[in-house]
This record gives C-alpha cells, structure tokens and sequence, in this order.
C-alpha cells in the first residue's frame, strides 16, 4: 500500500475515533454535574472564557503554521489547513486517553502536502518544535504560579521533568543522524540508512529556529494562546464569584497544574485528575471550598472540551471524512 493512501487511512481511523470519544466524553462528565457547574456560574463570563479558549485555539495554529513555513521553503501553507488539522489534534486529545492528538494532527496536516507519506516526519518534526516553545513557555508560567502561590504543589519537579525530556527529543533528533550515518558508513544494511533519511527530515522541522522572524511568529504567537487560556481560566474565576479570592495568580495557578496533570494523561480529557488538580491549587493556596473548587474544575474541563469539539467537529467535516470526494489541496507551490 503507498506510503500515502496508509496516512490518509490511518488518519480517517483516528478521527472517526475523536468524533466517537467526544460524545463518550461529554457522557462520562455526567449532564447532572455539568447542568449544576453551569448554573451556579455567570453565563455572559462563562461565554467570555469559551470565546478566549476558542482563540487561544486559533493562536496555536498560527505558531504551528509560522513553524511549517519555515520547515517548507518553496510552499504555501494555508492557515485554514492547519488550524483544521490542530483543532482535530485538539479534539482527539480531549477525548481519547494518551497524546493521539499529536500524531493525528501530524497526519491530518500531510494529507495537504504533496507526497505526503514522505512529508510526515517532518510534519513531526515540526511538532516537536511547537512542543520545545511548549515547554519553555509552561516553564515560565510555573515560575508565575509558583511565586505567588503559598504552597509548593510539586510543579518545579514536574517541571524541570519537563524541561529534561524536551531537551533529550532535541538532542536525539539533533545527533541522531550523524550517529546512523557513521553506521550505515560500516555497512549494516538499508534499514538503517532509511532511519537515518527519516530522523534527517524530522530534524528539517527543527529549522524555525534557525529562523529569528519565524521563530518571533511562532514563540509570539504560542504566548498569547497561554495568556488567552490564562484570561479563560480568570474570566471563569469571576463566573464563579472567585475573582476577588484567586485573581490572575489563581487562574495563572490552575492553568499550570491542569497542564503539568495532563502531561501524561490516563483518561480522556485527564478527568478526575483534571479536577483533583483544581481543587489542590483553589483549596490549598486560596482557600477555595473543595465543593466550589471542584464545580470550577467540572466546568473548566467543559469549556476545554467544548471548545474541542466546536472548533474540531467543523474541522472533521471540511476534510471530508463524510463524504467520498477528498479535500481541496491546501498547500501550493509558490510560482517562480
């Protein structure tokens, strides 16, 4: 089977199974639990947070599509074809345990590029970019959270954790090459010069930093989608009366644990960890009653998923997994 027609297969089966997990989801969260969260908070804020977490959406794909450009001389990457493919990884990681998200924005995105079976490891590659300036930037939020919270919730070791394995993916795909090359030097057969041909067109996604106006796109552009969901978790606060009690460094607080929590998720949407992490951050450091902390956890996660599933469920139908003609080609090569 060509390399190609097995990526848009695969990607298919995974998406069916995010459009399958988001209503599996929303059922597992309980309609009584998610009735009650919304009642007892202010619809006009609890809309405001919904509507900065849908931007904050959109501000990801704009620093993924500034990190492909620079993986891509030669092309033009259409903003709509990313922000499609980053709302189905969104969607597909709120609904499925495990990271499927990623792989599956990465196969979404390679149905738009010519010879896409070949395009993948660089898409991957540039993944691995956006996750580098992830990292850095969830860094800098826990520095926030941390010194102007009372109690050490465990989040510098996670952290730092963090930190280490971002920097090891970027090691690996840095020398990983010139050690495959040295050995297929010695002969040990294709397999491993494939290998190496695969990890050298993974680290090509790496070349936005080697790129400081596409490196300031990206890094800007993946800042303010973390102050937007900062601005949604406070707006929510306020939605719940909170305001007053947590402010910015609560909301800065919980969107720190959340992520830390979900780092290596073990049930869709993490939930129950979800939520213990709201209550460990609102109670222990602000006070919060546990009750209140975790109706604010209950419908945090409901606008994530919410949001998952207004800005993904749209993006399943435009790639036309519904319908038997495929999608328009999204990425052209600029004329000479």
């Amino acid at each position: 089977m060509p390399p190609g027609r097995a990526a848009s297969i695969a990607s298919a089966a995974l998406l069916w199974g995010a459009a399958v997990g988001a209503v599996l989801t929303v059922r597992h969260l309980g309609a009584g639990r998610i009735a009650d969260g919304i009642v007892a908070a202010d619809p006009a804020r609890l809309a405001v947070a919904l509507a900065l977490m849908c931007l904050a959406l959109a501000a990801r794909a704009a620093s993924w599509r500034a990190i492909l450009v620079a993986a891509l001389p030669g092309v033009i990457v259409r903003i709509g074809a990313v922000l499609r493919a980053t709302s189905i990884g969104v969607l597909l990681s709120a609904t499925v345990p495990g990271r499927a998200g990623e792989p599956a924005r990465a196969m979404v995105m390679t149905r738009h590029l010519p010879a896409s079976g070949a395009a993948l490891p660089l898409v991957l590659g540039t993944i691995v970019s956006q996750a580098i300036i992830n990292v850095a930037a969830l860094a800098g939020l826990g520095v926030l959270a941390l010194t102007t919270s009372a109690p050490s919730l465990g989040g510098p070791r996670l952290s730092l954790a963090s930190v280490v394995i971002g920097a090891g993916i970027v090691a690996i795909m840095v020398l990983a090459p010139v050690v495959l090359r040295r050995v297929a030097r010695t002969g040990h057969g294709r397999l491993l010069g494939r290998a190496q041909a695969l990890l050298a067109q993974a680290r090509t996604g790496l070349a936005v930093f080697r790129s400081p106006r596409r490196a300031a796109q990206a890094v800007g552009a993946q800042v303010g989608a973390w102050m937007l969901q900062w601005l949604s978790c406070w707006a929510l606060l306020d939605a719940f009366g909170l305001g007053h009690r947590a402010g910015a460094a609560g909301a800065a607080a919980v969107l720190f644990a959340v992520n830390v929590t979900a780092a290596v998720p073990v049930t869709p949407s993490n939930i129950g960890v979800f939520q213990a992490a709201c209550v460990a951050v609102l109670g222990a450091a602000y006070g919060v009653p546990a009750t209140q902390a975790l109706a604010y956890g209950v419908v945090l996660q409901v606008v994530e998923v919410a949001t998952a599933i207004l800005m993904g469920a749209p993006a399943l139908l435009r790639e036309g997994l519904l319908r038997r003609r495929g999608p328009s080609i999204a990425v052209e090569a600029v004329p000479r």
